[in-house]
Parts: structure tokens; C-alpha cells; sequence
């Protein structure tokens, strides 16, 4: 049996907009309000993780992605920038504090002294081995009301939204 959760913020959005604009069908903010809104809780949770030393989530994001590239842990800016939701700009300002940080390290490539490489440091791996666990089961905890075959269906259904051939833009 499915029981309905009670009112939440999308609700009232939704419930707003019918209101004050009722020609606009405001629907499917019911969806797409929810997965932005479980998004931010998501990374708010992250970033107040007892084990994060104050990094933000895109700080986080990119020593992961890093980490998650295997040995040598290093990519180029724009290898980078194809694996985290950042600008070039955002991205940028982010390595900068990375490696102010101590986190990760910057370096030429010999071929091309125009290509930079970014390279986790062993600080930086010693950090992000540290929290890791701690970060996937952030994630498990936001789907605990969900049991395996909800969160099976809900995964086919959010890779379909994001599927290439579905692309808003």
C-alpha cells in the first residue's frame, strides 16, 4: 500500500504558481523540484559531514573525481570539467583552492606546455580515502524509506530523464 508523504516545499511552490499563474501547468515541478531539492540536501549533507574539513561539495567533487581516475590521479582541466557539474570558471577557482590547500597539485605537461595536469596529492588521497565510506552512506541514507526495488525503478526512471535524447536544451 502507498501512502502519500505530507506537503513539502514543492507542494507549495506548485500550489503558489496555481495561484498566482493558474494558466501555467506547474506539474512537473513536482518532479523536477524534488530531485533539485534532494540534490541540495545532498550536498549540504556532504559538506557537514563530521569528517570534512571544511570543503565545499565542489572541492569534494573534484578530489573525488581525482581519486576515482586511479593512479596517477591526475587528469587535465578539461578531462576534468567532462566529469563534475562546474563551469571552466568554477572549476578554475576550485583547483586554485585545491591546491592552496595542499590537496592537489598543477604541472606542465612537457608535450605541451600549454596542457596543465591536475594531480591529487597524497594529501589529498589521505583525505578523500577518509570520508569516502562516510559520503556513500550519506547517499544511502537520503534512499532509506526506498527498498531495493523502488530504488531499481527509480534509477531506470531518472537515467531515462537524463538520457542524451531527452536533453531539455
Amino acid at each position: 500500500m502507498v501512502t502519500t508523504p505530507p506537503p513539502d516545499i514543492v507542494d507549495s511552490l506548485v500550489a503558489d504558481w496555481q495561484r498566482a499563474r493558474p494558466q501555467t501547468k506547474a506539474d512537473p515541478i513536482q518532479i523536477i523540484g524534488r530531485i533539485i531539492w534532494l540534490g541540495r540536501q545532498y550536498e549540504e549533507a556532504v559538506t557537514r559531514m563530521p569528517s570534512n574539513p571544511g570543503l565545499s561539495y565542489s572541492d569534494y567533487d573534484v578530489i573525488a573525481t581525482l581519486r576515482r581516475a586511479g593512479s596517477p590521479y591526475e587528469l587535465t582541466p578539461t578531462e576534468l570539467g567532462k566529469r563534475v557539474l562546474l563551469t571552466s570558471g568554477g572549476l578554475t577557482a576550485c583547483l586554485r583552492r585545491l591546491e592552496a590547500a595542499g590537496l592537489v597539485s598543477r604541472r606542465g605537461v612537457p608535450e605541451d606546455r600549454r596542457m596543465l595536469l591536475a594531480r591529487l596529492t597524497p594529501k589529498g588521497f589521505d583525505l578523500i580515502e577518509s570520508f569516502l565510506d562516510e559520503r556513500f552512506a550519506v547517499a544511502d541514507l537520503a534512499l532509506a524509506s526506498l527498498d531495493p526495488q523502488q530504488r531499481a525503478t527509480l534509477e531506470v526512471l531518472l537515467r531515462r530523464l537524463v538520457s542524451p535524447t531527452n536533453s531539455p536544451a
